[in-house]
């Protein structure tokens, strides 16, 4: 149920959802939050048709159809500033195709935590969608940063923060936030007693010497601005070594090394994007 004493405000992004994808999503949380809104960014018509048929499924759903689309951080904002005037004390951000499993426990959960301890950033844990089963610990961990889906922030951090970062379309934006925050002395944390079911990507899989080999299979261009981003981010904040890993390991090693040459198709397309993203992130104004 809901929770009048720390109203929450949800928001999820979307671009040509799947509906029934969307539903899913929306009744794993919506009872248990006071508002939600869907931004929609420029869907096709007969999406957004759909889209709008979901008011007579939720009665706390508000729907925003932009003409164009304008990425994610964008909507976050105009989330934040909705917040901000209607008197929310958080806001839960959701990707359109994650699943949020035992939300009203962490709900509860990190309101405690928050009361108990200090204001932070939480998450839940992630597990990919493929699996079946996904094991939880009643406790929490600290973490250098979280990804933007399943995302329960004070709506009191964001404006002593400033927000969303608006240079970032897509990616970047939620590891800008927790780098931002940690400059005002916010943490970040897992909840490892709820978790999120996420799509990464397109996944691929290849054999290779009897061993299966799994890759996100991202398309060139969000390759590009993944690596972009991380450069920026990496510049801006003066080069703190979580980024240099996740650079080093996730973005080279797996996205690239093992992603691209070893499972992917396209892969000199992908890796000129790769080789770009990283120019224009080194080159970029900070």
């Amino acid at each position: 149920m809901k929770n009048n004493d720390f109203p929450i405000l949800a928001v999820v992004v979307l671009y040509n959802p799947d509906i029934q994808l969307l539903k899913k999503n929306l009744f794993a949380f919506q009872q248990y939050v006071n508002k939600i809104i869907l931004w929609d960014n420029s869907s096709y018509a007969s999406t957004q048709q759909q889209i709008d048929k979901l008011l007579t499924t939720f009665s706390n759903v508000i729907v925003i159809h932009k003409k164009i689309n304008m990425g994610i951080s964008t909507a976050l904002n105009y989330a934040w500033n909705f917040a901000n005037n209607h008197g929310y004390k958080a806001m839960l951000t959701m990707d359109q195709d994650s699943i949020f499993h035992y939300f009203p426990i962490f709900k509860n959960k990190v309101i405690e935590f928050w009361k108990r301890e200090r204001l932070c950033i939480c998450g839940p844990a992630i597990c990919d969608a493929s699996k079946t089963t996904f094991e939880t610990y009643d406790s929490f961990i600290e973490k250098k940063h979280i990804i933007t889906s399943g995302m329960l922030v004070p709506i009191e951090l964001l404006n002593k923060i400033g927000g969303y970062c608006e240079d970032f379309f897509v990616d970047g934006i939620d590891v800008e936030l927790c780098v931002k925050a940690r400059q005002y002395n916010y943490k970040s944390f897992i909840y490892r007693g709820a978790f999120l079911a996420q799509i990464y990507g397109t996944p691929q899989s290849r054999k290779i010497l009897g061993k299966t080999l799994r890759s996100f299979g991202y398309a060139p261009n969000r390759l590009y601005n993944i690596f972009k981003s991380q450069i920026i981010i990496f510049r801006k904040y003066h080069y703190p070594l979580d980024i240099l890993r996740d650079i080093l390991y996730n973005y080279m090693f797996r996205f690239t090394l093992k992603g691209v040459m070893l499972v992917e198709h396209n892969k000199r397309e992908k890796l000129k994007a790769v080789c770009q993203g990283i120019k224009d992130g080194l080159l970029a104004k900070i």
